[in-house]
This record gives structure tokens, C-alpha cells and sequence, in this order.
């Protein structure tokens, strides 16, 4: 949290008021959730996921259209909230809770289809509201997290070859009919980008205006070197170079100033947080919190694997915060409520060892 204010404050310091009061209501939010018992999450989980999608669903019908997309609730004071932010924790709650009383046996039985397709339904359903918005990064991230409810649980050859079968026609039908052409240019140029300029023909050139915020991250992040070039000192995210410095290129603008040295010490800080989640997911013997940390784990996994990944060009633009350390009121609090029902699992852990040795 020191290191994303100290950073924001360098390269966009009229946004630090914001972002401290984000962490402080987030904060505040960690500590209320973690302390209420995750059962009383199991009763409400319904009415949070379909509040969830009402939400949704009105603001395609009265929100304002903010570059391109319609993600935003507008609050006082000029705030914004993202209410897809929260998607995955409300959505993965309530998958987990048809596995809450499932015992190790229980878990090695295959799903039925009835399951099945009560789980496509509701992982469908907010799924298409986050892409009417249009928000395909948000909707990449819940998708692949909810999708730990198939990969962790016994499927049927059938089953199997329909869900892949499902995916193939889902994705061509959003190339053919959703996608607009921006969008596959992205994808495009992203397949293109390391492609020499001599054997670039004279369309790619016109085209590759779209290319540019990747170019520009990695010039910012080869800026960088070893060290850093020190708090401020960022040509970069400075100069404004670099397109969205604050939020999807916080990582090119992090790197920058702080150098190698510095996107270590990121990466490190998110590899204890994913080894902790997966080790609290071991000792886990309910098998319905079991399936909601996992799906955390790989919200966070692919969070972050997509941001850095597009920063590095090796991934196609889409708009990915990176967790913790990009701007944004909506992002800090929906994984301040993520991680507070994380925490309570691990309390409720400690609480049930601890009976054990009295």
C-alpha cells in the first residue's frame, strides 16, 4: 500500500487524496467483513448476486457512456464506482455455497448436469451483463475465475466436450457479432507488434496507431534498467508519453522509476499473497470455501498476469487494473472485500484449531 502511494504520488499526485481515502474506507471494510461470520455470508450470497446483477443490468440501461464502455455509477463529489469490480466475489460466494456441505466424498462424484447448468446459468448471467458494457477485461477475469467451479470438480466426458464446444461457439460468435472493429484491431496489432517495420505493409502501418500505448510501456519499462530512474524522474509517465500511467500502465510507470529492483519486489509481494491463499485453501476441509478461494486466487492470478502481460507486451490491451497498486476507488474496495472474506476463513481456521487443543 506504501509503495502504490509513494508511486501514485510521483506520477499523478493530484489523484493521491482520492486514492488514500479509497484505502481507508477499504481498510475500514477489511476489518468490519472479517470480523462477521461466514455463515451469515452463506444466507445473504443470494440477494448480494442478484443485487449484483440488477446493478448491472440498470446501468446499461441509464448509465453514461465514459470511453466507450458503461462501467460507472456516478457518486457525489465526482466519485465513481465500477460495480463489475465486485462481480467475482459476490458471483464465486454464491457458487460456492451448492458446495458447502460437500465432504471429500461428495467432491469426487460427478457434477450432475442439473448442477451443471444451474452453475453456467449464473456464471452466464452477469458474464454477458460486464460484456454489454462493453468490459472485456472485467469479463476475461470472471470468467476464468469462475471457471475454477468445473476445473475443481469431477466432469463427465460429456460434459467436458459440450463446455469446450460451448466456448468455441462463444468465441466466435463475439468475434463475428460483439466485438467492434477497435477491438479486433487490438488483438490484430497485438499479433503483429514484433513484426520488423520493413515487412509491415502499408495497412498494418495505418492500423498501428493502435499499438502504441504497448510501445510506449515497453520504452518506459527498458527506461527503467536496473535501478530505476528514481522517484519523479520517470520521462515516461511524466511527459505523458505513456497513455492511462495510473491505472493500466501502473506497472510500465512502477518499473520505470523503480527499476528491475523494484518490479521484483512487486512480484514477490504478489507471490506470497497467491502462496498464502493457496496454502489457506490446503488446510481448508469445507469444500464450498475451498472453491471461493480458489476462485480468488485465480481472479488475482490472472488479474495480474494480464496487466503485466499487456505492459510487456505480451498480452493484447484491455483495460486491467493491477491489484492494490493501480488507481482506483472501485478496484481497492472490491479486493479489500475479497481479502476480508479470505481473512474470516482464515480466522474461523485458527478458531476451530485452537477448540481443538483445549
Amino acid at each position: 500500500m506504501v509503495v502504490a502511494l509513494v508511486t501514485l504520488k510521483s506520477i499523478a499526485p493530484e489523484l493521491l487524496n482520492k486514492q488514500v481515502l479509497a484505502y481507508f474506507l477499504g481498510f475500514l471494510l477489511f476489518v468490519s467483513i472479517s470480523q462477521v461470520n461466514f455463515n451469515y455470508f452463506w444466507k445473504i450470497s443470494p440477494y448480494l448476486y442478484w443485487a449484483i446483477n440488477l446493478v448491472l443490468f440498470v446501468l446499461l440501461l441509464i448509465g453514461r457512456v465514459n470511453r466507450g464502455i458503461v462501467a460507472w455509477i456516478q457518486l457525489p463529489f465526482g466519485l465513481r464506482f465500477q460495480p463489475s469490480q465486485i462481480a467475482v466475489a459476490l458471483t464465486a460466494l454464491f457458487l460456492a455455497k451448492n458446495f458447502k456441505d460437500s465432504g471429500q466424498r461428495q467432491q469426487q462424484q460427478v457434477l450432475s448436469w442439473q448442477l451443471l447448468l444451474k452453475l453456467l446459468f449464473l456464471i452466464i448471467l452477469p458474464a454477458v451483463l460486464i460484456i454489454l458494457e462493453p468490459d472485456f477485461g472485467t469479463a476475461a477475469v470472471f470468467l476464468v475465475a469462475s471457471a475454477v467451479f468445473f476445473i475443481f470438480n469431477r466432469l463427465s466426458w460429456q460434459q467436458v466436450l459440450s463446455f469446450l464446444s460451448a466456448i468455441v461457439i462463444s468465441l466466435v460468435f463475439l468475434w463475428s457479432f460483439v466485438l467492434a472493429d477497435y477491438q479486433k484491431a487490438r488483438l490484430s496489432n497485438f499479433l503483429l507488434i514484433g513484426h520488423s517495420s520493413q515487412a509491415i505493409s502499408s495497412d498494418y502501418r495505418q492500423e498501428s496507431s493502435a499499438a502504441y500505448n504497448a510501445r510506449q510501456a515497453l520504452i518506459a519499462i527498458g527506461a527503467g534498467q536496473f535501478w530505476g530512474q528514481g522517484l519523479g524522474q520517470g520521462s515516461q509517465s511524466h511527459l505523458k508519453f505513456l497513455p492511462e500511467r495510473q491505472t493500466d500502465f501502473i506497472f510500465a510507470s512502477f518499473v520505470e522509476e523503480w527499476g528491475f529492483l523494484g518490479s521484483i519486489l512487486i512480484l514477490s509481494l504478489y507471490f506470497m499473497l497467491l502462496l498464502f491463499i493457496l496454502y489457506l485453501t490446503h488446510l481448508e476441509n469445507n469444500r464450498g470455501k475451498q472453491l471461493y478461494l480458489l476462485a480468488v486466487f485465480m481472479m488475482l492470478l490472472v488479474q495480474i498476469f494480464i496487466n503485466i502481460g499487456m505492459n510487456l507486451a505480451l498480452l493484447p490491451i484491455t483495460g486491467i487494473t493491477l491489484p492494490f497498486l493501480s488507481y482506483g476507488g472501485s478496484s481497492i474496495l472490491s479486493f479489500f472485500l475479497t481479502l476480508a472474506l479470505v481473512q474470516r476463513i482464515l480466522l474461523e481456521q485458527e478458531k476451530r484449531a485452537s477448540s481443538i487443543f483445549q
